[in-house]
C-alpha cells in the first residue's frame, strides 16, 4: 500500500456542491468548448467548401473523432489494437481435448445409468417376488 495515500472526503452540501462545480467546468472546458470551436471552424469552412453546417451534437462527434485520433497517433507503443491468425491446435491436443470432452461426458452420464440400473434392479427384484407369491399360492 503507497504510504502517502490521499483520501478525498466529501462532506455536507458544500461538499456536493464543490464536486458538482469542478465536474461541470472540467465538462465544459474538455468536452463543450472543444465541440463549440470545431462545430464554428466547420461551418466556417463550409460557408467555402458548399459543406452542410453542423450542429453542436456533431462538433461533439468532430471533436471526439479529434480526440481519439491525436490518441492513437501519440501512443508509445506501435499499436494500439492488434489482431493475430486464429491459433490452430495440433492433433496431439486435438486428441486430449476430445479425450477430455469424453470424460466429462461419461462422468454426467455415470450417476444417470447408476440410477436407471438401480430402478431396474429394483423392478426386478420386484417382479420376481410377486411370481414367487403367485407360485406359492
Amino acid at each position: 500500500m503507497k504510504r502517502r495515500t490521499r483520501i478525498i472526503q466529501i462532506s455536507g452540501l458544500r461538499g456536493i456542491l464543490t464536486v458538482i462545480f469542478i465536474a461541470s467546468c472540467l465538462a465544459a472546458g474538455f468536452i463543450a468548448f472543444p465541440a463549440i470551436v470545431a462545430m464554428k471552424l466547420w461551418n466556417f469552412a463550409a460557408a467555402y467548401f458548399a459543406l452542410p453546417e453542423i450542429g453542436f451534437v456533431q462538433g461533439l462527434m468532430l471533436w471526439a473523432i479529434i480526440a481519439i485520433t491525436g490518441f492513437i497517433l501519440n501512443q508509445k507503443h506501435k499499436y494500439l489494437v492488434a489482431y493475430s491468425p486464429k491459433n490452430e491446435l495440433s492433433e496431439d491436443e486435438l486428441k486430449k481435448l476430445i479425450e477430455r470432452i469424453q470424460y466429462q461426458r461419461t462422468q454426467m452420464l455415470n450417476p444417470m445409468v447408476l440410477k436407471s440400473m438401480k430402478n431396474i434392479e429394483k423392478d426386478n427384484v420386484s417382479t420376481k417376488n410377486s411370481e414367487e407369491e403367485k407360485e406359492n399360492v
